[in-house]
């Protein structure tokens, strides 16, 4: 196995990573916005909440792919000592390493992009930003860089990421599905249950940009209206 993919697994730990740490201050509880009933029931899921950890878990996760690279490349005399140590590196070795492939490439440089994309979304909307809906003290139309291309660019960024998580785990040669990690005892429940709630992901971003359009008109008025017939779309350019 090429250490060369160490590089890959790290850039797409380090796009989700980014993607789902705000780069502001929250919103204090007299900006944000009452929920509508749709976010009330995706917030009674905890959806909102759980969310970036969890993607975040999934690609922590990766740790253990390079981790198992790294004992298929270690010596005899780069065995550590005791027994938990050497228990750690029998199960490594234990799980078969696979190939860089077209699929793992292709996937892991759309969670990075996707990862670098939606900061770039998040450093343009700067004090503006925040996960809570939330109308800022002084807030106004940011119609500069992706927003004036779509008007919710940072849902659209998790759309490669969801595609790329997909793709690098579950393509057919991928390490999760070749190594043999999914025979331990629940994990693929565990995975299925973790694909089931990325994917409400998805309509979570699809859903809100919705309420959030409702919100800033609400709020902003003419401003939003104007900013709405010059960026005729939502998340992706032409479609939707």
């Amino acid at each position: 196995m090429s250490l060369l993919k160490i590089p890959f697994l790290v850039a797409s730990a380090i796009g989700v990573h980014i993607s789902f740490t705000s780069p502001s201050l929250p919103p204090s509880p007299q900006e944000k916005m009452v929920p509508s009933a749709s976010e009330l029931f995706l917030q009674g899921m905890g959806l909102h909440c759980w969310l970036p950890y969890l993607l975040k878990v999934c690609f922590s996760s990766s740790s253990i792919e390079v981790a198992n690279i790294l004992a298929m490349h270690m010596g005899p005399s780069q065995i550590p000592d005791g027994v938990y140590g050497a228990s750690a590196l029998q199960f490594l070795r234990a799980l078969h390493t696979t190939p860089i492939t077209p699929a793992f490439i292709v996937g892991s440089l759309s969670v990075t992009v996707g990862g670098i994309f939606r900061r770039y979304c998040m450093l343009t909307l700067g004090k503006f930003w925040s996960f809570p809906l939330s109308v800022r003290k002084e807030h106004r139309i940011v119609t500069s860089g992706p927003y004036s291309i779509v008007r919710h660019p940072s849902y659209t960024s998790y759309l490669p990421q969801y595609v790329g998580i997909v793709i690098t785990h579950g393509s057919e040669w991928s390490w999760m599905r070749q190594s043999g990690i999914l025979q331990l005892p629940y994990m693929k429940v565990s995975v299925a249950i973790i694909f089931l709630l990325l994917t409400a992901g998805v309509l979570f971003g699809i859903n809100r940009s919705s309420v959030e359009d409702k919100m800033l008109q609400r709020a902003l008025g003419e401003d939003w209206e104007n900013w709405a017939k010059k960026v005729k779309y939502k998340l992706i350019p032409g479609i939707y």
